[in-house]
């Protein structure tokens, strides 16, 4: 003897009044056989539809691989002797800066090339890439390359890479790196990162070595006054012991 439950698309909502009497499942034998069924349901239409990931992030990029000749380039700017071709909409669609300048009344907005000072062609190629592929270069390491894009991030009022530099960093600090990170939080209002860093210094042993390298000379002449903000972090991790 076989009972078949079963509920409709509403079943999540579906509650039992009544249930089977003990006299109704009794069998010759004394077994009950139990038959329950499950259908899983994909979230989204998409996933139904078998609609692919979106990848418009890597077909923006390849514009920036192609000859200037035929990726259809209508701004160009000259970054330490280096050429950089680009298109204007998606320069002011990706930052409010740019598109002040590129496709507002200032004088940019007119000239096929612009100079860019104060950043350098490994970071301005960086900048590019991600407004045009919102993801940072791969393999990004380089501690250098990763200040000087916040820095350029914080320029072009581009958050979302701003919080990616901060992300990065915060997680690859080292005694060598951590006086040169400071002073790049401390100029560009980044408070989560400069907050790390002084944790960093707080670890036993790390202000010594920190002490030592020309960024700490930097951070010393620069923010002179972070010497107390380190003691008053010291305050609150006294079991490390004496730093200073």
């Amino acid at each position: 003897m076989e009972f078949h439950l079963s509920s409709g698309a509403d079943a999540a909502s579906a509650v039992w009044h009544s249930f089977l009497r003990r006299s109704d499942v009794k069998s010759r034998d004394g077994t009950v056989t139990l038959v329950c069924g499950a259908i899983v349901l994909r979230a989204g239409a998409d996933a139904d539809a078998g609609v692919p990931a979106s990848d418009i992030g890597e077909h923006l990029g390849r514009l920036l691989d192609i000859d200037n000749n035929n990726n259809g380039s209508n701004v160009s700017f000259l970054v330490g002797g280096e050429t950089f071709h680009a298109h204007r909409a998606v320069l002011a669609a990706r930052s409010p800066v740019f598109k002040a300048s590129l496709l507002g009344g200032m004088a940019e907005s007119t000239m096929p090339c612009i100079t860019i000072k104060e950043i350098s062609p490994a970071v301005f190629a960086a900048l590019l890439r991600f407004i045009y592929t919102d993801a940072l270069p791969p393999g990004i390491g380089d501690h250098e390359l990763l200040r000087g894009l916040l820095a350029a991030a914080d320029r072009y009022a581009m958050g979302r890479l701003k919080a990616m530099c901060v992300q990065e960093l915060c997680g690859s600090l080292s005694t060598a790196t951590v006086a040169d990170t400071l002073v790049i939080a401390e100029l560009h209002h980044c408070q989560e990162l400069k907050a790390r860093c002084l944790e960093f210094f707080l670890v036993e042993g790390n202000f010594m070595e920190a002490a030592l390298t020309d960024g700490y000379v930097r951070l010393m002449q620069e923010f002179p006054g972070i010497m107390d903000e380190l003691r008053e972090y010291k305050a609150e991790y006294d079991s490390i012991g004496p730093l200073f």
